[in-house]
């Protein structure tokens, strides 16, 4: 079921830039299907624990993860800010350093001394 959810985030997205990452456009749909899906634990989907071989660019469930830290650490309507400057072909790699003060490679750093989930 919440696999729609997914797909149909990809449909509000529509971004047109071809520079967006297909990281970050997989990471918000899986975070919108983690934070918004209805059904996602009878269909046994959840995102994975962070291991060390993992990156933000790894797409899909594990970058999703880490937007909900970032959420949960930063400011709630990080992601909703993300997918809007994607969307209006505004995002630029200075996205992070702007809504956080910090670039993505030093957050994924700050994620990986303290992953848990609140």
């Amino acid at each position: 079921m919440d696999v729609i959810t997914h797909e149909l985030m990809h449909i509000v997205q529509n971004y047109k830039d071809e520079k967006i990452p297909n990281w970050l456009t997989e990471g918000v749909a899986d975070y919108v299907r983690a934070t918004e899906g209805v059904n996602n634990e009878k269909a046994n989907w959840k995102m994975p624990d962070l291991k060390p071989e993992n990156n933000f660019d790894n797409s899909y469930r594990i970058t999703a993860r880490f937007f909900v830290w970032l959420t949960q650490n930063y400011d709630k309507n990080l992601i909703i800010k993300l997918d809007s400057d994607a969307r209006n072909n505004n995002y630029t790699p200075d996205f992070w350093k702007k809504n956080t003060g910090k670039s993505l490679e030093v957050l994924w750093e700050e994620y990986k001394m303290k992953p848990a989930l609140k």
